[in-house]
């Protein structure tokens, strides 16, 4: 009986020690990685000549010189392709003013509403922004982007 216990005790110790020393690593994420940010464009014709298809702009933000668009449309089962475009106003006033315009191309026949981030470098407005700071109109939104000599 004593042999039994003490086989009994050496197997669930052999098995506490092979569960405990495992080898497989866990996938690390990092979180200060900066997700690639697509350029926002220069339309020179009227911005009514650009053509969408239907797409809703739930949220946005900005961080750093980054814009971040929350858009929801529907999809779910081919390309689509959103590019962001700028029209500047034309007289020259402080804060410089921009007006933003996202276009949706999309070649999905499927109805499933898709929520996506879409990210937009700001870089590009980085002199404006120094000067007295830009001021972005995106549909119902508007933004000022300001970037503060320290």
């Amino acid at each position: 009986m004593r042999i039994l216990t003490t086989v009994i005790a050496f197997l669930l110790f052999g098995f506490l020690l092979i569960s405990c020393k495992g080898t497989k690593q866990t996938t690390t994420s990092n979180q200060n990685e900066k997700a690639i940010a697509d350029k926002i464009g220069f339309y020179k014709l009227p911005l009514d000549s650009l053509k969408t298809d239907y797409f809703d702009i739930d949220s946005i933000a900005m961080k750093d010189q980054t814009l971040f668009v929350y858009v929801t449309y529907g999809g779910g089962c081919g390309n689509v392709i959103f590019e962001m475009f700028y029209k500047p106003q034309l007289m020259t006033v402080m804060p410089h003013r921009n007006t933003l315009f996202l276009k949706l191309t999309d070649n999905d026949p499927c109805r499933e509403l898709v929520q996506k981030k879409l990210i937009y470098d700001l870089s590009a407005f980085n002199k404006e922004a120094k000067s007295g700071g830009v001021a972005f109109n995106l549909e119902q939104y508007e933004f000022m982007y300001t970037i503060s000599e320290e």
